[in-house]
Formats: C-alpha cells, sequence, structure tokens
C-alpha cells in the first residue's frame, strides 16, 4: 500500500457517520429511553461509567440503535446538552419559570445562579457537557451552534420577556454573559475558582444587561438574533 493510499485509509477510518433521525414514534421513544438511560449513568459515575454498551441493555434496545441515533459518545453527550436547554426553554415559554427581578439583569443573574447551582449538585455531568460544549471537532459544529442559540434565547425570553426581540447589540452582550457563564462553570471544574468566586463573575457579568446602550461603531457583517 502507498503512503498515499494509507493516508486515505486513515482518514476515511475517521469519518463518523451523521446521527440517525427519529421518525416514528417507536423510534422516538426507543431514543427518549437511551437519553434518559446515559443521563442517569452519566450521573451516577460520570463519563467512565458511561459505555454504549451498558447503555443499550440499561434502555433495553440494541447496540446498533444506540449508535444509529449517537454515533459516538460524544454525540450522546451532546443530545443531552441539547435536550436540556431544549426542555429549559419550553419550561420558561410556558411559564413554568418565573424569573424574578425588576431588572434584565437581576433576572438572567438569578436564573444563572440556580442553573449554576443545579450543575453543582450533578458534578460529573456538569464536567462531560463542558467539555463537549467547547470541542474543536467540526462534525459537532452544527450542534454547538444550535445549542448556543438555544441559551442565547432562553436568556432573551428572561431578560426582555416572550414578546421582545433584542436589537445587535443587546444580543452581543447576551452572548457575552452566556460566555461570561460557561467559563465561570469551566472554571470552577478545574478548581481555579471556588464556587463563591464563579458565583460573583457571574453576576458581575449579568450587571452588563443592565448598562445604558451607547452607539457602537466598526460593527461589521450581520450577525443578529
Amino acid at each position: 500500500m502507498t503512503v498515499k493510499a494509507s493516508a486515505v485509509k486513515v482518514a476515511a477510518s475517521r469519518v463518523v457517520a451523521a446521527p440517525a433521525q427519529p421518525r416514528t414514534p417507536a423510534q422516538h421513544d426507543r431514543r427518549s429511553r437511551v437519553l434518559a438511560s446515559a443521563s442517569v449513568m452519566l450521573a451516577v459515575g460520570g463519563e467512565d461509567a458511561l459505555q454504549m454498551k451498558r447503555v443499550a441493555e440499561d434502555a433495553r434496545v440494541s447496540l446498533a440503535t444506540v449508535y444509529r441515533y449517537f454515533p459516538s459518545k460524544d454525540h450522546l453527550l451532546l443530545a443531552m446538552a441539547r435536550a436540556r436547554f431544549e426542555r429549559a426553554l419550553v419550561r420558561v415559554q410556558q411559564a413554568d419559570i418565573e424569573p424574578t427581578g425588576t431588572t434584565p439583569g437581576e433576572r438572567v443573574s438569578g436564573y444563572l445562579l440556580r442553573e449554576f447551582a443545579a450543575q453543582q449538585r450533578q458534578p460529573h455531568v456538569t464536567s462531560a457537557l463542558a467539555r463537549v460544549l467547547v470541542g474543536t471537532n467540526p462534525d459537532y459544529r452544527e450542534t454547538h451552534d444550535e445549542v448556543q442559540q438555544m441559551h442565547l434565547r432562553l436568556l432573551s425570553v428572561i431578560a426582555h420577556g416572550h414578546d421582545s426581540t433584542p436589537g445587535y447589540e443587546a444580543w452581543m452582550v447576551l452572548r457575552v454573559v452566556a460566555g461570561c457563564f460557561g467559563s465561570a462553570t469551566r472554571n470552577w471544574i478545574a478548581g481555579l475558582l471556588s464556587a463563591d468566586e464563579a458565583r460573583f463573575e457571574i453576576a458581575l457579568a449579568c450587571r452588563l444587561l443592565d448598562l445604558p446602550s451607547k452607539p457602537v461603531s466598526g460593527r461589521t457583517g450581520s450577525d443578529s438574533p
């Protein structure tokens, strides 16, 4: 085998199939059972305990079914992250979660601090999802973007209400706040920040939402919500 042919073979072996999408109620049920089983396994034992074969057995599906919907462990973790934001967004939109506070910054701060408290109660889950959400694998970029946009939409509803569409500057401030929240969480996981320090950074970042708006010069492109 030539060097070129060998390189092509190695590259091909690294290609991961795209996840299949469930279409029937039975397929949705099987996929949901896999996610539920994986979530429990991750919460109890961390990533080392999250084995595809064990997930299949616990969810009562074949191993082939698990890999059909989640070609890799990272696909499974990303799906778990997306499902969490989907549920939170639905709850906020249906007013099951009532933001507290009189200003956008206070409302978002209250929500993110509660979210951080929930993360502290499930350190294995928090660590795994934080890792996969900052990954650089281009195969996952679309899901990364979807999760980020879902989180921003969630924070936008909490900050400005259901019927409000934030302008460019307000949307970019939300991006900064979400980024600070993610950074504080990762630094807490790494032991670089105490829980109190992480909470302080989160609350401080949220104050940006209450600053008076000023004209921004030098904007390029058409980045918009």
